[in-house]
């Protein structure tokens, strides 16, 4: 029988994983006369040595500087020797055989880069320690081999070869591990946490948990000579039209060099599996990721928490701070922003129906977007993210009569169902929308009634200002396409605030102002949504748009009565969060209604006496109503 391992110098024989030390002897030197085939070795040590007569490298056995050949061993591992005849610390590892070539393609099937299709591989130091994390999938096949009806010699004898090798070629590694403190771990040893596919527990920009699958991993210097560890990792998203996998570099794992011993816990990233409450933090996460799923495509969702913008200069994603309602459309983001770095670009697409557990795991916790509220494209974090809950109540807060909000309810109700009849254009696609116009002072309730439009119709409410358009016509034109494609695209009830730019008679003084007024009244033409615009100098708007109203409403200002509507209404509101006595009497609403306020006045003084009643732990007086009054801009007399 061959011997298993030949390997000099060495002081010690190494000791297998049965715990009986290998016997160490030289090759036996074959008979010249005998002609017989070579019995197969398992494994060779030899010196890759610099030639200075060829000038070409050259291997001899380690143990006996002779000249051989190393075909009929399963594992030759050749030392680097430098031109100074020091052994450099570099190995090149070469494997032969179809069996164990064949385990380790089985192994690292999913994973790119990596192939042992063939029967003879070559690996470097690095590579080599693909070995060492494939030890337990090789122990498995081995067994599973030993176990067949008829098993293989040759495949038991590749197998025993390699997995007698491991420990021996990384027996300062096990023995460091087994010595380590539980949870420990020093930076020497990071990467045997890191095999090709492991999953590893991070965290994002927004505080989530996240998991990150292995790529790669290895040690890297910095310009500054100092050592870092990288984990380049890949991860599972949406771009809101496909499901797949992404590689970004934001998203790598980097360690500096430390000494002593860390913590897992303290490290940027640790494999998943070593969490104390593993099963239950992979419970949670798997349904996290089946909710992400169910978020992919288009969706309004209420959204309370820190989100992400562009980068600063630094590179460095900009916090901000949304509350509200979020439209989550990575497409139509992409297709406006195309050279955002939020949505992904997506690799080796997944079916739906293909989506496994270890893929939900994977699935990034942030989402792409709009915040409508704040105007902003972002990503945000899905463990903010609640279903809307529409209030239909919101109209009975309008200072209207009775009539006109029936109206406002039944035709947007019907607006844009389909199979109602609804008249159309004689031309395809033409006045198809619902336009109305609301006229009147600040603060009578124009807004409040576009709000109250977009939960009667349960959709998006976009607000949008004039001042936001720019002044040239150019600049109106290309940004008034875009919010209108995108309004129509989310089905959005646009509003469009202090519109007087656009609805201002035409006249020889002002060609700038035509030019704008005539591009409104095409786009008004073929706008499909449904779109709200407010004034307050109905005097002045160009009689081209009286035809293409649909509705409007003219708002006067608040009489007494409107304003004791609204202070009750917002002293109910309050009341129905908690935490609040109201101890404000009739009398003293009849008293406040008399301050000559309009309707958002009267929300900001009723917000700052709430806030000022939670501060100093009293109940919500007249004398603090009174109070915030006073320190307000709409203070009175």
């Amino acid at each position: 029988m061959p011997p298993l391992v030949v390997e000099a110098p060495i002081s010690n024989a190494p000791v297998l994983t049965n715990g009986v030390k290998a016997e160490i002897k030289d090759v036996p030197v074959e008979s010249p006369e005998i002609k017989t085939e070579k019995a197969r070795e398992k494994i060779v040590r030899v010196d890759r040595i610099w030639d200075k007569k060829t000038r070409s490298f050259r291997y001899v056995k380690t143990v006996k500087p002779k000249k051989e050949k190393f075909g009929r061993y399963v594992i030759t591992v050749a030392r680097s020797i430098s031109l100074q005849g020091v052994f450099d610390g570099k190995y090149s590892t070469e494997i032969r055989g179809n069996h164990v070539c064949k385990a380790l393609s089985d192994i690292y099937k999913d994973v790119d880069s990596i192939s042992f299709t063939d029967n003879k591989i070559e690996l470097d130091t690095e590579e080599l320690k693909l070995l060492f994390h494939a030890q337990h999938g090789l122990q498995k096949k081995l067994k599973e081999v030993m176990a067949s009806e008829s098993p293989s010699d040759d495949e038991i004898f590749e197998l025993s070869a390699i997995l007698e090798f491991i420990p021996q070629h990384f027996s300062r590694e096990f023995y460091e591990l087994s010595e380590l403190p539980a949870g420990q771990i020093t930076f020497d040893l990071l990467w045997t946490l890191c095999p090709p596919h492991a999953l590893l527990l991070s965290s994002d920009d927004l505080g989530q948990d996240r998991v990150l699958r292995v790529r790669s991993s290895g040690y890297a210097k910095q310009m500054d000579g100092s050592i870092v560890f990288i984990v380049k990792t890949e991860f599972a998203d949406s771009d809101g039209k496909h499901i797949g996998f992404v590689r970004s570099g934001y998203a790598d794992i980097r360690v500096q060099e430390f000494r002593g011993t860390t913590s897992l816990t303290d490290l940027p990233a640790a494999p998943l599996h070593l969490h104390p409450s593993y099963e239950t933090i992979k419970a949670d996460l798997i349904a996290r990721g089946e909710r992400i799923l169910n978020l992919h495509g288009r969706h309004l969702q209420e959204y309370k928490g820190a989100a992400l913008g562009p980068r600063d200069k630094d590179g460095n994603r900009i916090k901000f701070n949304s509350h509200g309602r979020v439209m989550l459309d990575p497409k139509i983001f992409d297709q406006f922003l195309p050279n955002n770095d939020h949505v992904p670009v997506i690799r080796n697409r997944l079916r739906r129906e293909n989506v496994t557990d270890e893929h939900r795991l994977m699935m990034n916790p942030a989402v792409y977007g709009f915040s409508l509220g704040d105007k902003m494209w972002g990503s945000f974090a899905v463990t903010h993210l609640q279903d809307v809950e529409w209030n239909d109540q919101v109209i009975n807060a309008l200072v209207l009569p009775q009539d006109q909000k029936d109206f406002v309810r039944a035709l947007v109700r019907t607006h844009g169902l389909s199979g109602n009849g609804g008249f159309d254009d004689f031309v395809r696609d033409k006045g198809k929308g619902l336009i109305g116009l609301l006229a009147g002072p600040p603060g009578v309730g124009k807004t409040l009634t576009a709000e109250a439009v977009a939960e009667i119709a349960r959709r998006p409410l976009y607000m949008l200002s004039s001042g936001e358009l720019g002044e040239s016509s150019e600049s109106v034109q290309k940004k008034l396409n875009e919010v209108l494609e995108i309004t129509e695209a989310w089905g959005a009830v646009l509003l469009l605030d202090e519109a007087d730019v656009f609805l201002a008679k035409r006249d020889d003084a002002n060609l700038t102002r035509n030019a704008i007024t005539s591009i409104f009244l095409r786009q008004l033409e073929y706008y499909q949504g449904i779109m709200l615009l407010t004034t307050n100098r109905m005097d002045s708007i160009d009689g081209a748009f009286q035809s293409r109203l649909h509705f409007c409403f003219e708002y006067t200002e608040l009489s007494i009565a409107a304003r004791e509507q609204i202070f009750r209404s917002f002293l109910e509101k309050i009341k129905a969060t908690g935490g609040h006595v109201i101890d404000v009497s009739d009398e003293d609403i009849r008293e406040l209604s008399k301050l000559p306020l309009n309707g958002r006045q009267i929300k900001n003084v009723m917000s700052i006496s709430q806030a000022v009643a939670l501060e100093k732990k009293e109940n919500l007086t007249i004398d603090i109503i009174h109070l915030a009054q006073k320190f307000t801009k709409t203070s009175v007399g």
